[in-house]
């Protein structure tokens, strides 16, 4: 799959011709929060607002991610809690916690 960054208005096209199938959030080690868009293909871009594709706080990217059209999310945590305090960690991945995006995130 390819790798490229999707701007606000590219999302906002996206999301309008119905070409979203997910929307996941993902919590970085020590250093914020991205974003990345799945098609119905499966291709995956990296959300990206001014060149900008991490967000130190997830209020403001959701509230930019809503305004692009997107009413729900799906919270992935590469490294979870457990592996980050030295327990082993899940052998099934998930996929990841639905969570609606309101109007005062």
């Amino acid at each position: 799959m390819s790798r490229k960054r999707m701007s606000c208005a590219d999302l906002r096209f996206a999301m309008r011709r119905g070409q979203v199938e997910q929307v996941e959030l993902h919590g970085l080690r020590c250093c914020g929060y991205s974003a990345w868009i799945v098609d119905r293909s499966g291709w995956r871009a990296a959300f990206a607002d001014g060149g900008r594709t991490i967000w130190s706080h997830q209020g403001s990217l959701k509230r930019l991610l809503r305004g692009c059209g997107v009413r729900e999310v799906y919270w992935c945590q590469p490294v979870s809690h457990d592996e980050m305090i030295g327990r082993p960690s899940c052998l099934e991945a998930e996929i990841g916690l639905r969570l609606p995006l309101y109007a005062d995130d």
